[in-house]
Order: structure tokens, then sequence, then C-alpha cells
């Protein structure tokens, strides 16, 4: 029942956001003709909120000269992305705005499949977004996409026990294993941590926090810069974790639901995984931790000076081959798309984190997520992947050669050297 609440209630918000915004006719708008209707095709994922029909209704009521068809996506990230590589590649103009994963950018925008935005948001507009999500729509100092809504990696804990027994949040890795080995055994607990460390693209986003939380990285620019000594004492740290048993034996197999599932049991004193598993903790019906879970930014390495979280998160991009005749159509609904308006729909309804600095100040929004405050610390601190067209290799180099470190076939030098190796020739 309050799940329903909070949404009627957000709803509610949403009218008084819509009618306080200049009614419906088309303003602010740019280029576009209000006495010449156009229809624009907009695609995405599927959206399991009722945030997308939220978003439909206040941009039309706001733009009525501007008709969006909707094209559903299928769910899978790998899918949409072969599918706009199919179309784009081809000259494809059948979308015109269409939503892209944080690590398309680079690649979409070297092939010039997504038009540059920069003439459409100034600097002064830029800044108002989390550095972390707009650097990782940029390439090459051009920006070819807008955040639309962010994630980034956090680790939760059992706060409870924690205070139960006089202990702060672990700030660094040695104090995660430290406290796994005094409270693994006592109030239910099995096991000190849970992450994702199956061989995919999971597996990099947590190594990349560990490498970086010691100072190290992957490129400085179009330099490779893997094989260095910080990062093969953080992937010592991950190895460490499975060859120590602070996490169980099988979480060289776990993706998200997997290291969801033992810390909503009550089983994990820590896990590492993304946002949305706070609303899996306090609402969800196995959860037997409502109410005894804080988080905190990823520990940092003994070289390492701040967090850096892995950023997650979607953006809107323009087809590059877009019409004429409907590119000022298509401009107008990605900038609302990404306004402050729109980004506190997404929030209130769809529980999506904002890319937007202003909306972790407004009242509404954190009345309705007030734990958020809490990840603001984290996300303007968060980080992108490797910014580079491809991507997609460079992950596949790091995926094999963590996996294979952290399971014992390989030592930790020995990956990163593996890992230098291959992604130089990529960069190359």
């Amino acid at each position: 029942m309050k799940r329903f609440a909070a949404v009627a209630l957000a709803a509610v918000l949403v009218i008084s956001i819509v009618s306080g915004c200049g009614g419906s006719k088309s303003t602010g708008s740019v280029g576009t003709n209000p006495d010449k209707p156009v229809t624009i095709t907009y695609a995405r994922g599927k959206d399991t909120t009722p945030a997308h029909d939220a978003l439909m209704e206040a941009f039309q009521k706001k733009y009525t000269n501007i008709k969006i068809k909707y094209v559903e996506m299928p769910a899978g990230s790998d899918v949409q992305h072969d599918d706009y590589v199919t179309k784009l590649s081809a000259g494809d103009t059948s979308v015109d705005v269409f939503t892209i994963d944080i690590i398309w950018p680079p690649e979409f925008g070297a092939a010039k499949w997504t038009l540059p935005l920069d003439e459409y948001f100034t600097k002064a507009e830029q800044d108002k977004f989390l550095p972390g999500p707009l650097a990782g729509n940029k390439w090459e100092g051009k920006l070819y996409s807008i955040p639309f809504y962010t994630d980034a990696g956090l680790l939760f804990y059992r706060k409870d026990i924690l205070d139960k027994y006089g202990k702060k949040p672990p700030k660094t890795w040695d104090e995660v294993i430290s406290l796994s080995k005094e409270l693994v055994g006592k109030d239910g607990i099995e096991m000190g941590i849970t992450f994702q460390g199956n061989q995919y693209e999971g597996l990099v986003c947590d190594v990349l926090e560990i490498m970086r939380g010691n100072g190290g990285d992957v490129l400085d620019g179009k330099k490779v810069v893997i094989n260095s000594a910080n990062n093969v004492e953080a992937i010592k740290i991950m190895r460490s974790l499975v060859e120590q048993k602070i996490a169980p034996e099988g979480v060289t197999t776990y993706k998200e639901a997997e290291s969801l599932r033992p810390f909503l049991e009550g089983k994990s004193l820590f896990m590492r995984n993304w946002p949305y598993a706070w609303a899996q903790a306090q609402n969800s019906a196995e959860s037997k931790i409502k109410n005894k879970v804080g988080v905190v930014s990823v520990p940092i390495g003994p070289k390492g000076s701040k967090p850096s979280a892995t950023l997650g998160g979607w953006n809107i991009a323009i087809n590059g081959n877009i019409p004429k005749d409907r590119k000022d159509a298509a401009v107008t609904f990605a900038k609302w798309m990404t306004s402050d308006e729109a980004e506190k729909i997404n929030a209130l309804i769809g529980s999506r984190l904002p890319t937007r600095k202003a909306l972790y100040e407004d009242a509404d929004v954190l009345k309705a997520n007030p734990h958020w405050k809490d990840f603001y610390s984290v996300f303007v601190n968060a980080t992108p992947r490797p910014i580079y067209p491809s991507y997609p290799k460079i992950s596949d180099a790091m995926q094999i050669n963590v996996h294979k470190a952290i399971t014992g076939q390989i030592t930790a030098e020995e990956a990163v050297k593996n890992m230098q190796d291959a992604i130089a020739k990529i960069v190359k």
C-alpha cells in the first residue's frame, strides 16, 4: 500500500510540475514551427516503472505540435546496441531520438551515428550535470549524447550489526577484510562480502573501482596504463576476498542478482551493488534487512586517495542521419527529456537517479527518496568506464584476464601484462 501511495503522491507532484511550466503551448523549442506539426520516433528499452508514460504525457501537453511515436526496444543492452549499430551504420532514419548506454557514446560519436549536441547545450548548461555522466557522453571534446539518468557502484553494509559492535563503515579494503573476519559467525552473518565476480561487464565495473580506488587506471587519454603496480595490487585485493573466503565460494559466478540474494537474506555483512539494491532491501518481500542497511562509497586501496565509483546509466542521443525537417523537433525533445522538469518526473515516479546536480537538493525528490542525499557524494565523484570507441573489446580483455586472476588461473602480474598487451593492440 505504501508503494501505491508513493506513486499517487508522485503523480500529483508531476501534475503540479507540468501545470506550472507554461501550459500546453509549444514554448522554448529550438526552431520548431507550432503551425507545422511534426512526428518523431523515440526508442528506448522497456521501462518497468510508470515514469515513461508520465514523461510522454507531460511532453505532449507542453509541445502539442510535436507528436512522439514510441518504439520499445528489447530489454538487453547488448541487443539494443547491435540493433542500433546495424541501422545507423546503414544510414537508417527510422528512429530519431533514442537512449544509449553510458559505454556507447564514444563509439557512436566517432562513427558519426549520433548528432553533436554542443551547439544546443552551452557550457553553462552542461555544468548543471554531474561531471562523470557528462564526461561519459563525450568523445574528443564533443558532446554526442546527454545524460538522462545515472547509476554508480556503492558499498552496502549491515548498519545494525556495525552499530551493535561499535564499528564504523569501512573506508578501505583492509577494513572490509578485518571487519568480516571479526563479525562473520555473529548475528546470522555467514559471509563478509558479495560482489559481481562472473566473467561479464559487471566484473569490469567492480575491478575498475578497486583499481581507481588504489591510484590505478586503464587509459590516460589514449595511452594504455593498466600494467602498473597499483593495478596488480588492486587485483590481489579482489583475489584475496575469494582466497581468504571473505566472499562466498561461488562469488566468481555471481552477477547482480546473485550478489543481492544473500544480502537480502541477512547472511552477508557487505555487498557491492548498484543503487537499485536499496529499494530491494527496503521493500522486497524476501528482504530480512529492512531498515538495517547503510550505504557508503566503495572502499579505497592502500595507494588510493579517494573512492571511485564506476558509472552506469543511460543517455539521450539523436540520430546523426536525421532529416532536417525532424531535427529541430528532435532537439526540443532531447532537451526537454534531460531537463530539470523531466528528470524530476523520472525521479519521483521511476526512482531513476538524476544526472542534474540541483535535483539532489530538491525537497520533493528527497522526500520521496531520502537516502539519495547519501548518494550524492558518490555520484559526483563517479567515473565512466574507459572512454574509447572500441570499449567493448577493452572490456572483453579485462573480463577474461581479471576472472582468470581471481579464480587463481593466472597471477595478478600476468593479468595486467596480458591486458596491457591486448588493449594496446585495440587502441593502436
